[in-house]
């Protein structure tokens, strides 16, 4: 029985230590994922819109971030209000219906909002960063604004099937080959999230490991080896 117990006693410190250093290692597979993640990638080539979306569906992650191209005319134009340029910046954007030539319609963003919007009547042709959209609320919408950048919310009998997120302009040319003027705001690249910040991720990791090695070197601590046993003497007379 001895024995039993003893090889129970060491299975179950051999599998502590294995579990505390699995659980290292997944933290710290976390903590690489992340910084894979989150740094800075190249972009690909340009590609046509359909290429990476479709319209009257969600958009695919693959498009996320991707340059694309198309080409139509502008049919609405609206002002998304308080949205976020850059760190420190909020402004009012031009916002645009810009239907292709197949029937449907995507949002594009093209440039800071001026106090009277241009009117553009022919057909257009765009380059830009391809985005989700937005979920929450900037500001509260009068009539022509939009409270975010969000197809659903221009989605009308005219307009029933648009394709999902939205084109940040970075370049748009007339079909007659004249460049039109404009300031295209910046159009970063955004990052996946992943749940937690890359340290820590690795604090974790440090903290598991660390339970392992006390767990590991717990045999060498008086307060965990078997009592010794300790004869009576009895007292002589």
């Amino acid at each position: 029985m001895k024995v039993v117990k003893k090889l129970l006693l060491l299975t179950t410190w051999l599998l502590l230590i294995y579990t505390t250093f699995e659980l290292g290692m997944w933290q710290l597979h976390r903590a690489q994922d992340m910084s894979v993640a989150t740094a800075p990638k190249a972009d690909q080539p340009v590609i046509d819109l359909d290429q990476v979306s479709a319209a009257g569906k969600n958009l695919p992650t693959a498009a996320v971030n991707r340059i694309v191209s198309t080409s139509g005319v502008y049919t609405s134009s609206y002002i998304a209000r308080d949205q976020k340029i850059e760190e420190g910046k909020i402004s009012n954007l031009d916002v645009r219906l810009l239907k292709l030539k197949s029937g449907y319609s995507v949002l594009v963003v093209r440039e800071i909002a001026k106090l009277e919007p241009v009117v553009i009547n022919t057909p257009v042709e765009i380059v830009g960063r391809q985005y989700p959209r937005q979920n929450v609320d900037r500001a509260f919408a009068k009539p022509g604004e939009l409270s975010r950048i969000d197809p659903s919310l221009v989605v009308s009998k005219e307009n029933p099937f648009l394709y999902d997120g939205y084109i940040i302009l970075q370049s748009e040319s007339f079909l007659n080959m004249r460049k039109n003027n404009i300031s295209p705001i910046p159009s970063p690249a955004i990052s996946q999230e992943i749940p937690g910040f890359y340290w820590q991720h690795i604090s974790y990791v440090v903290v598991w490991w660390f339970m392992g090695l006390l767990l590991l070197v717990a045999p060498l601590f008086p307060q965990f080896r078997a009592p010794k046993k300790v004869e009576k003497v009895g007292k002589s007379r």
